[in-house]
């Protein structure tokens, strides 16, 4: 996916965390808003920090998408519960959260791509060989958003 659908998508997860979050905890429209933008980061996070001022400091498509290494950091936020006790309220939890399932989202949608993402080890790559990049962010989208937008609706 490009990056542009990476944008989106990550901002559809961020809306559905903060949806789910203020349906559960009550956090509140200001939750909402700070889990969209948590969301958004996440979803561009592993392709930005590759690049510092423009040149790759590490390969493409290793350490930053390896799927455990973010599953660990969903574990870890998930399991720190609402709020985060040594944080400031529930937003700072709301972006945390929407930030690893925007990563999250950020992999699921590199992992049809021929080039794959890291599972076992940083390294060593799988594939689901659907498509390849940029042919089919509209459709990823569109699902997502729809998804999201309808969780949103009828949360």
């Amino acid at each position: 996916m490009h990056q542009l659908g990476h944008n989106i998508t990550g901002m559809f997860t961020g809306l559905a965390a903060g949806m789910y979050l203020n349906d559960q905890y009550e956090a509140g429209l200001t939750a909402v808003g700070v889990s969209i933008l948590g969301g958004w980061y996440g979803g561009v996070f592993p392709d930005n920090v590759e690049k510092v001022f423009g040149v790759y400091w590490i390969e493409h498509r290793t350490v930053t998408h390896w799927v455990p290494l973010w599953i660990g950091a969903l574990v870890w936020v998930v399991s720190a519960g609402y709020p985060l006790p040594f944080m400031f309220g529930g937003e700072v939890y709301a972006a945390a959260l929407a930030f690893v399932l925007g990563g999250l989202t950020h992999l699921l949608f590199d992992w049809p791509n021929p080039t794959g993402i890291p599972f076992l080890h940083p390294w060593g790559r799988h594939s689901l060989h659907w498509w390849k990049s940029g042919e089919a962010d509209l459709l990823c989208v569109l699902v997502w958003g729809g998804a999201s937008l309808g969780y949103a609706v009828w949360s």
